[in-house]
């Protein structure tokens, strides 16, 4: 049971970690392209918009989100280690192993889905 949980976190971590990728390489693919953005959702507006159109306190605001989003990107990378010595799983387990495994197999779904989440966001 424990040992389940250890991957469920990895697979958890995963979609914190990737879905925002996968769905902000879409936007970049899709904004590069010269496609307008028809949607009035404020958020996708902004997010759409290149950092050099900010204020200074934009560009500010943009440069610590940057910083906290890689200590959230590298820190879930260490969820399931953490999970399996909370849980006290062995180190020899496998279920970490298959926990990296799974974070990179959601990974690998949210940049196929990416697209189509951000085709969504921006209708």
């Amino acid at each position: 049971m424990h040992e389940a949980l250890v991957v469920v976190s990895g697979l958890l971590a995963g979609v914190v970690q990737w879905v925002p990728c996968g769905v902000g390489l879409a936007a970049y693919r899709y904004n590069r392209g010269g496609a307008a953005i028809k949607g009035s959702n404020m958020w996708v507006q902004l997010a759409a918009s290149p950092p050099g159109s900010y204020s200074l306190l934009g560009k500010l605001v943009f440069v610590a989100l940057m910083l906290t989003w890689l200590v959230v990107f590298f820190g879930a990378m260490a969820v399931p280690t953490l999970v399996a010595k909370l849980l006290q799983v062995p180190d020899a387990s496998h279920s970490i192993m298959y926990a990296t495994y799974a974070n990179f197999l959601v990974g690998a779904v949210a940049f196929v889905v990416g697209p189509a989440i951000w085709r969504r966001l921006s209708l």
